[in-house]
């Protein structure tokens, strides 16, 4: 069987309302990108030829770990330059325009797809939290998408792993309970018997390990969180691109089998 690798990120985004000065709608992604192990080194010369275009001027420019949250940061006046000076550029316009259809080239020179979970918590808490039930956004999100990734390694006859940006210990053990409990029980739509023989195991890997897998992955998640949130995305963007490559389950269906919004 082919074996593929599904890295995954996370992001959380909320409106800020100018009326009640306060955060509104937060919305929680939960979201990557699958890749054949056969076709990770392939990604990973992508990835270096794209950071030795933006970050010519550098003397390592390989060893720039990606961040879209430092991105964001640069357009907006937050950045701390002496920390991140590579991403100073990013303050002006141009260089962003630049990243992003260089970015967009990484995608078109690699066989990439999206799967993901996005949450309404306003919704969740106000449909299903009540008495004692009190739903967990990250077992929704992880069964959501082993359901999906699982329907994509049998249309592939093939078998995945999971690689995720590592958090504190605690997050990465409480997550990884959740994949095993999902995995040893099966899910609404896929059994026990189908995620045991599918699905590999779940890594947590630091993003300064330099994974390209996980670093193309950051700029996933928080572009489908403002989506779903209603809010605008950047001038300069990806999500056009990102909405191209998700997973569609065979059916031309990315909405359910690509990146979805719950409940």
């Amino acid at each position: 069987m082919k074996k593929y690798t599904l890295y995954l990120d996370e992001s959380e985004t909320k409106i800020w309302d100018q009326a009640t000065h306060s955060f509104q709608n937060p919305h929680f992604c939960m979201a990557g990108i699958v890749v054949a192990d056969s076709s990770i080194s392939q990604l990973n010369n992508s990835l270096a030829q794209f950071k030795r275009s933006i970050w010519r001027d550098r003397p390592d420019p390989e060893s720039v770990i990606m961040h879209q949250m430092r991105i964001l940061d640069a357009e907006k006046g937050r950045l701390d330059p002496r920390k991140y000076p590579e991403y100073t550029r990013f303050s002006q316009q141009c260089s962003r325009k630049v990243f992003y259809a260089n970015l967009k080239q990484v995608f078109a020179q690699n066989d990439i797809t999206i799967v993901g979970c996005c949450i309404s918590e306003d919704r969740l808490r106000d449909h299903y939290q009540g008495g004692d039930n009190k739903p967990d956004p990250y077992l929704i999100a992880m069964q959501y998408i082993l359901e999906n990734y699982c329907h994509f390694l049998s249309n592939k006859n093939g078998r995945g792993s999971i690689v995720y940006e590592s958090r504190e210990l605690i997050g990465n053990e409480r997550l990884r309970d959740r994949y095993y409990h999902i995995k040893l029980m099966g899910s609404m739509y896929m059994t026990r018997a189908v995620m045991e023989k599918r699905l590999l195991g779940l890594d947590f890997v630091d993003k300064d390990q330099n994974i390209a897998g996980l670093q193309i992955a950051d700029f996933v998640p928080h572009s489908f969180a403002r989506h779903f949130a209603g809010m605008s995305q950047p001038k300069a963007n990806i999500f056009a691109t990102l909405k191209h490559y998700r997973y569609d389950g065979g059916i031309g269906r990315p909405d359910r089998y690509g990146v979805h919004c719950m409940p």
